[in-house]
């Protein structure tokens, strides 16, 4: 009888022992995933942190009351500086994840423009032929066009920046250029720095013209060019 209680006892404290373990090994564990989610955050609490930095961040922008920098060029290269201060106001003022490269969008701009100097970007303030499907929407038509609504018009814009807000918003946003936002995130994602010339090539959408980002590719090497003789 003695024997079966000591027997029980030890089988008890064995248990206890055994249980106590498994406890403290589950504490330890807890800590760690704790010490480290505090000291060494997750992709999703670094996300959320981003996201509120920049939204204090843009706040604080309101704040200063920034006002869109003056659009004037009597040259390629004043035309390059122009549309770069533009941008670079325009991506000051909105999230990293919106912001598209300035070498891109010059580009662009004076490929569709001929630097500032086409008949919709001198009359229109128009760099980039945005269109208009809406007659009520301030606009111009194509010269011989006569003076009846064709079905639509070259947009009219306050200011040349504006136009290029309205560019980029398009990138942002339309359903044609989702190809090219996901390739900025990835870009983003990886080192956070954007390939203009790679990134280029995913607009393919803007123009139906076959060789579109080879053209704006050559641009942009001739922008380089430029900035490098300033």
């Amino acid at each position: 009888m003695v024997k079966k209680q000591l027997k029980q006892t030890i089988d008890y404290w064995s248990e206890v022992k055994k249980w106590t373990k498994r406890i403290s090994a589950l504490i330890i564990v807890s800590f760690i995933i704790f010490a480290t989610g505090t000291f060494y955050p997750n992709d999703y609490k670094l996300r959320n942190v981003k996201v509120e930095y920049e939204n204090a961040y843009l706040e604080k922008l309101k704040e200063l009351d920034l006002r869109e920098p003056e659009f004037q060029y009597n040259n390629d290269l004043q035309f390059v500086r122009a549309t770069h201060k533009c941008i670079n106001y325009l991506n000051f003022t909105q999230p990293k994840v919106f912001r598209i490269p300035y070498e891109m969008i010059t580009a662009q701009a004076a490929l569709e423009s001929g630097w500032g100097t086409s008949r919709f970007a001198t009359e229109g303030n128009n760099l980039f032929g945005i269109r208009t499907w809406n007659k009520d929407i301030p606009h111009m038509v194509a010269q011989g066009m006569g003076k009846k609504w064709p079905g639509w018009g070259v947009r009219i814009f306050a200011s040349k920046c504006d136009s290029v807000k309205e560019y980029m918003r398009l990138l942002n946003e339309h359903p044609a250029y989702e190809n090219f936002r996901k390739v900025r995130t990835e870009m983003l994602a990886t080192d956070g720095i954007l390939d203009p010339i790679e990134l280029v090539k995913h607009i393919d959408k803007f123009s139906t013209t076959p060789d579109y980002d080879k053209r704006v590719i050559f641009i942009i090497k001739k922008i380089r060019k430029l900035e490098e003789n300033m």
